[in-house]
């Protein structure tokens, strides 16, 4: 884009005041001469130099007008600089008009761009304070957190130093029943087997006989037959007799199964070796034979037709 530079109007002033005074003093200076040539001695010795001061004055007055007359172009250029309506001067009006608005634009943009600047930053400000601040809060909340995980670890420690000295002693006690058992699996001589066996699984502190008195299979214990001809036992827990609870049933259970050329054989499994003292009670109240089999606590009982089975005591 061409640059302009528009006219300073008090510098083209100045200038035209020093050319005028310039021009004023050259007249005042050549109305001087005139005057002092006019008034010298007039002797006939000093006609001549009078005759050549008449000459330079009229030199000087030409010299006047010539400079009167650039004076008037100068003003007159000056009146047509000064004129807002020369047709020369509305290209450069225009354009000047134009680069005001253009440099009026450049500063509102430039001041947009600095509010939006200023209220970004402000705004980065207030988000960084709201961040710092929501770090705060999850850091005291991690703290909280950390210091409940502390006081639980603490229980926790606490809690297996109770079950370690708890399970100490179990062993202790365990030790003490391995050698009651041995006491109280010390039976009668067996006799001889001559009558037909009826099972009764003691397990999970109760009585699950596997038939009824008339040979039926009972609901509370689940068989799972064999191709060949055997099945396997499974005791339904919860489903069983209690000796305390359920005493008169199982009394008369027991006395069904016992009759005729039948005595009870009982498998008894590790949990239930109390249950098994308030069975035998019933037992010897009602008058009738059993054998035991000793189970391990996870053996599975199967039952074939022709497989062994405890003599009665």
């Amino acid at each position: 884009m061409r640059k302009f530079q528009q006219p300073n109007s008090e510098n083209m002033d100045l200038l035209l005041d020093t050319l005028c005074d310039l021009l004023g003093t050259l007249v005042l200076i050549a109305c001087l001469l005139v005057v002092t040539m006019q008034n010298e001695d007039g002797s006939e010795q000093k006609k001549p130099a009078i005759a050549s001061g008449k000459e330079a004055g009229i030199l000087a007055e030409k010299r006047i007008e010539m400079a009167q007359a650039e004076l008037d172009g100068l003003q007159k250029l000056r009146a047509q600089l000064q004129s807002e309506d020369d047709p020369s001067l509305l290209p450069l009006i225009n354009e000047l008009e134009a680069l005001k608005k253009t440099a009026e634009k450049l500063r509102q943009d430039k001041a947009k761009q600095d509010e939006i600047a200023s209220e970004k930053a402000k705004q980065m400000a207030r988000d960084i304070g709201i961040e710092v601040a929501r770090l705060r809060e999850q850091d005291q909340e991690i703290e909280k957190k950390l210091a409940i995980a502390n006081k639980n670890t603490e229980a926790a420690r606490q809690v297996k130093s109770a079950l370690e000295k708890q399970l100490a002693d179990l062993q202790l006690e365990l030790e003490n029943v391995d050698d009651l058992k041995i006491e109280k699996l010390r039976f009668p001589r067996e006799r001889a087997i001559n009558k037909n066996a009826a099972p009764i699984i003691v397990q999970y502190g109760q009585v699950f006989p596997l038939f009824d008195g008339g040979g039926n299979p009972m609901p509370m214990v689940r068989q799972v037959p064999s191709a060949d001809g055997s099945f396997t036992a499974f005791a339904n827990q919860g489903q069983g007799l209690s000796p305390n609870l359920q005493a008169k049933q199982l009394r008369e259970i027991l006395k069904q199964l016992g009759s005729g050329n039948r005595y009870l054989t009982l498998y008894v499994y590790p949990d239930s070796y109390a249950t098994l003292r308030e069975l035998k009670k019933l037992i010897y109240e009602v008058g009738v034979d059993y054998g035991m089999d000793l189970r391990k606590e996870q053996s599975v009982l199967i039952f074939d037709p022709k497989g062994a089975k405890p003599a009665p005591l």
